[in-house]
């Protein structure tokens, strides 16, 4: 049983406020069509590349090391937001003495591990993505909660490193998703209106972070469903990156 769960749960966002986002003026209608974009921005863990699982293994394994069952019912409630950020969602379901630094420190370190001894998989329609994006002079952007090195890396053991002209690690920002800073940091850099970009997502934090940045957003599932009042604040809805270029292609006005 998790001690403090009911406290997480209310850390992820207040439904009331998501109702008042839902009914807000924004730059787009859910379903709609919208201008061509000038950006792409993508998360990377679980919409990129499909990491989740794996970080979810190292979080288990190291915090079991410490005595600790992180099971998936607090893994899920990690899920888009960086690791300096996830503290109070451990110290909620596990108490004060849940020995965060250390865990997150050795979790880091395996994790990376991994990474270089295993091939890690694309998520489906990556690179059609960004070969699309390329074809259409769109700049892309990761606005990642992953440690830069982590974000880097993975970028260039894939050979896809080419393809982003910015890279954004939530750890950099002074608030993580689901405020809006690491998507208005990589806008910034990529000297692009937040309105005119376009966010790639597949967490609730993700979302709620592009929504309060301005941004427009596709929610692509990964692990979790996230809830309806949250869906609801997306452009669209894909099952996976390979739907994008035609939706694009479809519903966004041509030069």
């Amino acid at each position: 049983s998790l001690v403090g769960s009911e406290m997480c749960i209310r850390d992820r966002y207040n439904k009331d406020e998501v109702q008042k986002m839902a009914e807000n003026d924004k730059p787009y209608t859910q379903g709609g069509t919208m201008e061509k974009r000038k950006a792409l921005i993508f998360d990377m863990d679980g919409t990129m590349f499909d990491t989740e699982p794996i970080s979810y293994r190292f979080w288990r394994e190291i915090s079991a090391r410490y005595g600790y069952d992180l099971d998936r019912t607090v893994f899920d409630q990690m899920l888009g937001r960086d690791d300096l950020r996830i503290k109070p969602l451990c110290e909620a379901a596990f108490g004060p003495d849940y020995p965060y630094e250390k865990v997150v420190q050795e979790k880091v370190a395996a994790q990376m591990e991994y990474y270089k001894s295993h091939d890690i998989p694309f998520k489906p329609g990556l690179n059609q993505i960004l070969e699309y994006a390329r074809k259409e002079g769109l700049i892309c952007a990761v606005a990642s909660s992953s440690p830069r090195e982590m974000i880097e890396y993975l970028l260039e053991r894939n050979g896809l490193a080419s393809f982003f002209s910015v890279v954004q690690s939530g750890e950099e920002a002074p608030h993580g998703k689901p405020a809006p800073d690491v998507f208005l940091m990589a806008c910034e850099k990529a000297g692009v209106q937040p309105e005119t970009a376009l966010v790639m997502e597949d967490s609730e934090s993700g979302i709620l972070a592009a929504h309060r940045a301005g941004i427009p957003s596709i929610w692509i599932p990964d692990l979790i469903e996230i809830d309806k009042e949250v869906q609801a604040l997306a452009w669209h809805i894909c099952q996976s990156l390979s739907e994008v270029p035609e939706l694009l292609e479809k519903n966004t006005a041509r030069d």
